[in-house]
């Protein structure tokens, strides 16, 4: 299996089992510019050096005119951090079984069967796949904490439930303590726009079973 196939066939992968969010754009370090005499220099630049700073987070600079982009960057570092101050890590026994479920799930799907192939899977395309396993697996881990931390309500999402709440709580905390600030009102409205517009979001029914249960079990162990 191709490399490229091998992309192709996980990214419907994620789709079929309802994990794996969208995954933010690669961080791209950037040489800082120079900053002048008793300025606080940040610890790196995100981004095209040539683009306007939309803002900072954790000692990042983010330089981009894309308000998805920052919002992006900003979740990644803070959720980061936050799986590393609760413990959260995924083991080897999860990316195995999530895996296996994922082939799965594209092996008994007619439109995916196919580009699967047969016996021809190489040391790249294992990695690969043990890599979406594993950033699925701790982004579904970090939503759950963050739920069972913040409650609030589930959204439905191409990638699985999103505990919209929790994350927009979380992300003011951050912000109230200077983790991460944005550099203009703009830009600012955009950011919180996915956060605080409930008619852009399907949330599950308060109270429901389907709610109940979202941010439970583990997607990729499911029947």
């Amino acid at each position: 299996m191709s490399r490229a196939r091998c992309g192709l066939s996980f990214a419907l992968a994620l789709n079929l089992l309802g994990c794996g969010p969208k995954a933010p754009p690669p961080v791209v370090e950037a040489t800082p510019a120079p900053v002048p005499a008793g300025a606080v220099v940040p610890q790196s630049v995100y981004g095209d050096p040539q683009a306007p700073v939309a803002g900072q987070v954790l000692g990042t600079v983010v330089r981009t005119a894309d308000a998805e982009e920052l919002r992006y960057v900003i979740l990644q570092r803070l959720t980061d951090r936050y799986a590393q101050a609760q413990g959260i890590v995924v083991t080897q026994v999860e990316r195995d079984d999530y895996v296996a479920h994922m082939l799965a799930a594209l092996r008994n799907d007619p439109n995916t069967r196919e580009a699967l192939g047969a016996g021809d899977d190489t040391d790249e395309d294992r990695a690969a796949r043990e890599e979406i396993a594993g950033a699925s697996i701790l982004q579904w881990k970090i939503s759950r904490a963050l739920y069972q931390q913040y409650g609030g309500r589930i959204v439905f999402q191409q990638g699985g439930p999103e505990p919209l709440d929790a994350y927009r709580t979380f992300l003011e905390e951050c912000q109230a303590r200077g983790d991460f600030q944005i550099a203009s009102p703009a830009l600012e409205a955009e950011f919180w726009r996915y956060y605080r517009t409930d008619a852009i979001h399907s949330f599950y029914p308060s109270g429901s079973p389907e709610e109940a249960r979202a941010l439970v079990a583990p997607p990729w162990l499911a029947d």
